[in-house]
């Protein structure tokens, strides 16, 4: 064999394997963005859930402290909301 079909066999072998390379890199990037985008959809979806849960634990402890039977065992008066706003 020449150097010159050396050359060109070697060119044409490192053409294939770039091109494959090349490929296997696009779906790493593809799997990459779409693992990334539903893991943003699953954050979002906690962070939704977070302002409800937040909001039924409010609403929870109040009507607790607002009971009798838990003003009885730990004193305490039930609060009236203020006339005057606290700056």
């Amino acid at each position: 064999m020449t150097p010159l079909l050396h050359s060109e066999v070697f060119f044409f072998i490192s053409s294939i394997g770039f091109i494959i390379l090349g490929l296997l890199v696009a779906i790493l990037i593809v799997m990459t963005m779409r693992a990334i985008a539903s893991i943003s959809r699953i954050l979002d979806k906690v962070e939704s859930s977070m302002d409800t849960i937040g909001d039924a634990t409010m609403d929870l402890i109040e009507e607790v402290r607002d009971h009798a039977f838990f003003r009885m065992i730990f004193g305490g008066k039930k609060k009236r909301p203020s006339k005057t706003p606290r700056s």
